[in-house]
């Protein structure tokens, strides 16, 4: 019996996490809007009926504890008889009541076909007055604007795709039980109770549509002198102006600014964050910026191809709608002129691959999911960087005729030296908690730090390669901006430091050398990356009034 006990507790356990393991795109919007995963009543935030029905409901249709649940079975139904969403297999059909909301109140579908036709149209029938109809519409925790009441109030109703020349004012709000409010980009629901036959009264489920279904999210991205710029050979360098922002389109007449919660624009250039302009309470946000580019930085190069990005996100005040998002970009080319050119014309005889874009990302677990975000910047200099025990990710876009591509690193060699920490991080710790280490076997993560070290190819699309490669920086590394540790040695005090200096330059940041290879030559670029004290001294710090992103 015991043993019995123990294997459904097993089985429970194994279905529950089954049935609720959102997927990450799901997931992102939940934890961004900070929408509760669980009800009142401890029921899970149901993706197969937010996927199904753009209504966040929670516990599913099977879950219902309630005699008047019932199933039909329809030819383009949603679901599945006593299972989840419709996969193919098992009686198609909609139940009558799909969930809870937050405070655990029933939602019904207003897909579940009539019980009774009567051979009249909804605008004909004679409702019947429900109990908690009008308290229903008083009841201000339902809405967060009182424009959406009006809009639920005012708005024509539908049933199964049909719009009729009705509202729930036209019904009765005596009537016309509210169940949910439209937002921007859900439905909201009204619930009645037609006549049928005799003294018998069937339940009719209206939908509202979104206040502002058509609502859709721009990335700014402009470069008024074009995509193509010179440095000639008496300049060390060129500032490229731009402009970059979002804008959302196509909002209804009941979209307010209020209702936006956060509208933000990031630029990055060759994947690496630059700028981040946000605002509230507004349908845009722009912002004037450039790129400097020094050909110093640049050397034995005739010219450069930059990646110029925006990614833009909007978020509403309405929990339940998804964030939206929008991306857009610009390759601008910057030719290097110089004096040796201008003398005696040269003539390439080889030509290596394009290296369209680099980009360098920090590698994090959150969660338990492994996932990029960007690097830290600094507020004072704008400086990359990562800390010493921290892992990045290189991902490199070349020409398709590259058939390899290098990673290195130039500065001092501490930062390409498999250090004992590092190793007991790396090895020693996971194998003695019985864990995965990140490589299979321990010369398998040596060979790592033998540079240059050959990246991996992802995809092939469109004529562009895609390459990565996760390169763990040694504990040992020798910090390159200044900390706590390097201004106390300074200062030769553990109390008193210059806090001004903190993650200003300390010395000139490593190159991280990318070298692709093709059979008409090579091509090298390189990006600067700073390097802080190592991330365990850094990590119960508050690093924030030092940097741009945390």
């Amino acid at each position: 019996m015991k043993k019995a006990f123990v294997i459904l507790m097993i089985f429970l356990i194994v279905c529950s996490t089954f049935t609720y393991a959102y997927s990450s795109g799901f997931l992102y919007m939940v934890e961004a809007m900070k929408i509760e995963k669980e009800n009142v009543n401890g029921k899970m935030l149901n993706e197969d009926i937010y996927e199904s029905y753009n209504l966040l409901v929670y516990g599913s249709p099977t879950e219902v504890k309630n005699n008047q649940q019932r199933f039909k079975n329809t030819e383009n139904g949603k679901w599945t008889l006593n299972g989840g969403r419709w996969n193919g297999i098992g009686d198609r059909g909609e139940y009558l009541i799909l969930g809870e909301d937050y405070s655990g109140r029933i939602v019904h579908n207003e897909l579940f076909p009539d019980d009774y036709n009567s051979g009249t149209s909804p605008e004909k029938w004679n409702y019947r007055e429900i109990k908690d109809a009008e308290s229903s519409w008083n009841d201000t925790t339902k809405y967060q604007f009182e424009i959406q009441r009006e809009y639920m109030m005012n708005q024509k109703l539908s049933r199964f795709g049909v719009i009729y020349d009705i509202t729930a004012k036209d019904i009765g709000l005596n009537k016309a039980k509210v169940e949910t409010y439209a937002t921007w980009g859900s439905a909201g629901s009204i619930y009645t109770e037609k006549p049928g036959e005799g003294k018998v009264y069937w339940i009719a489920t209206f939908s509202v549509p979104p206040m502002s279904a058509n609502a859709e999210l721009e990335s700014i991205l402009e470069l008024p002198n074009g995509l193509t710029y010179t440095v000639p050979s008496d300049r060390s360098s060129i500032e490229i102006p731009l402009n970059f922002g979002a804008i959302v389109k196509n909002v209804s007449a009941y979209s307010r600014k209020e209702h936006v919660k956060i509208i933000e624009a990031e630029l990055k250039v060759n994947g690496i964050a630059r700028n981040i302009t946000s605002a509230e309470k507004t349908f845009k946000v722009l912002e004037d910026d450039s790129i400097l580019i020094d050909k110093r930085d640049y050397p034995n190069a005739n010219s450069v191809i930059l990646e110029v990005e925006c990614n833009s996100i909007l978020a509403t005040c309405f929990p339940m709608d998804p964030v939206m998002y929008a991306n857009t970009k610009a390759y601008v080319t910057v030719n290097f002129e110089n004096e040796e050119e201008n003398r005696v014309p040269i003539v390439n005889t080889e030509e290596g691959p394009a290296i369209y874009s680099i980009k360098v990302e920090r590698l994090t677990t959150q969660r338990g999911q492994e996932k990029t975000v960007p690097l830290y910047m600094t507020r004072k200099g704008n400086f990359s960087f990562i800390c010493a025990g921290q892992v990045i990710k290189v991902t490199v876009r070349a020409s398709e005729n590259t058939n390899k591509v290098t990673l290195d690193f130039s500065g001092s060699t501490s930062i390409q030296t498999l250090d004992d920490l590092t190793k007991k991080f790396l090895w020693d710790d996971p194998k003695s908690r019985g864990e995965k280490p990140m490589y299979s076997s321990l010369s398998k993560l040596k060979k790592s730090y033998s540079l240059p070290g050959r990246f991996t190819l992802e995809s092939t699309r469109n004529g562009v390669k895609t390459f990565t490669k996760i390169y763990v920086i040694p504990y040992g590394t020798t910090q390159t901006l200044h900390s706590w540790n390097s201004l106390r040695e300074e200062s030769r005090d553990a109390f008193e430091i210059n806090t001004s200096k903190l993650f200003t330059k300390k010395s000139d940041a490593y190159k991280l050398t990318v070298q692709a290879t093709s059979p008409e030559g090579r091509r090298t670029k390189f990006v600067r990356l700073h390097v802080a004290e190592r991330w365990d001294e850094l990590y119960n710090r508050d690093i924030s009034p030092y940097i741009k992103q945390f």
